[in-house]
């Protein structure tokens, strides 16, 4: 596909000072991993620009990232939900919810979850792909945007209970900007979960995986608090891992009534530096490690 790219600061501190990490990625798509200096986000730089990626979601990132959707329907009632799980255990799980919001839904696995626990819900996504609107449809899903960047949210402005964002943030063009959407759609007694990759435990080959041009941002759980305090909301709870996934950080929050100021430290930076940096390293042994046994194999094989 045809793609342009586009150079923008730190979405958290807006500084413009920064690191290049690596400009491989998974797929061999343009993937510019920098980290911000001055507070440590990691985020891609130059990368597509929002016509790009609207484009390749709404028809490429099914083939690529959820082929099974294309397929069958994956959902099984039996499943354990990690989101349910969560909020229970650390006593943030509503006694009700009028309404519920998946961003990033794709074919619904988690509202048709949350739809048994609250049948009278009314279920909402805002979800890009084409395939995984129809698959909403037919479980009686309102697809409300297809971008979250759009004003969705004025039509729902303190109406949603539960807002469920699983392993979406990291593909957004502006967090901040959408996470200040969310918050005025938010009900005021509401929850909202986020689960991402937690970088600072990366647990694949990061040029060759981990890394994604769909990934715009690369979080851990101090540039996931200072995103979350600039948008206006209180954290109840931020864990890195568990049972359900070791290596990504979840939190659950709500909306704020005072302003809590973001906490910048270079330290942060110097902590993400060096866990990308050794992990690079790591991965390029292991690389080579590979190449000597296929030279050898194809050797032995003549």
């Amino acid at each position: 596909m045809n793609y342009t790219l586009e150079s923008v600061p730190c979405n958290i501190c807006e500084s413009d000072s920064h690191h290049i990490i690596s400009a491989k990625g998974k797929g061999g798509l343009p993937t510019n991993v920098v980290l911000c200096k001055n507070c440590g986000l990691g985020y891609l730089n130059p990368r597509w620009d929002a016509d790009s990626y609207m484009s390749f979601y709404r028809n490429e990132y099914d083939h690529y990232y959820r082929p099974k959707i294309l397929k069958v329907d994956t959902y099984k009632k039996s499943d354990i939900n990690p989101i349910e799980d969560r909020l229970k255990r650390f006593g943030h799980f509503p006694d009700s919810a009028n309404t519920i919001l998946d961003i990033g839904s794709g074919e619904g696995k988690n509202l048709k979850h949350f739809a048994r626990l609250f049948p009278k819900s009314s279920l909402l996504a805002i979800e890009p792909s084409i395939e995984s609107q129809k698959q909403l449809s037919e479980f009686g899903v309102t697809t409300i945007s297809d971008n979250v960047d759009n004003d969705w949210e004025l039509k729902h402005l303190d109406q949603v209970d539960i807002i469920i964002m699983r392993h979406v943030l990291e593909h957004f063009m502006d967090p901040l900007s959408a996470l200040k959407k969310i918050r005025k759609a938010l009900s005021n007694e509401g929850v909202i979960y986020i689960a991402v990759p937690n970088n600072l435990k990366p647990n694949k080959h990061l040029e060759g995986n981990w890394f994604r041009n769909v990934h715009t941002y690369y979080f851990n759980k101090y540039s996931l608090k200072n995103l979350l305090r600039l948008a206006g909301f209180e954290i109840m709870n931020i864990t890195e891992g568990d049972q359900h996934n070791r290596h990504e950080v979840f939190l659950i929050a709500r909306k704020s009534e005072n302003i809590i100021e973001p906490s910048f430290s270079t330290e942060d930076y110097s902590e993400q530096l060096e866990v990308f940096t050794n992990q690079l390293k790591s991965d390029n042994r292991i690389s080579q490690r590979i190449l000597r046994i296929l030279k050898q194999i194809r050797k032995a094989i003549r």
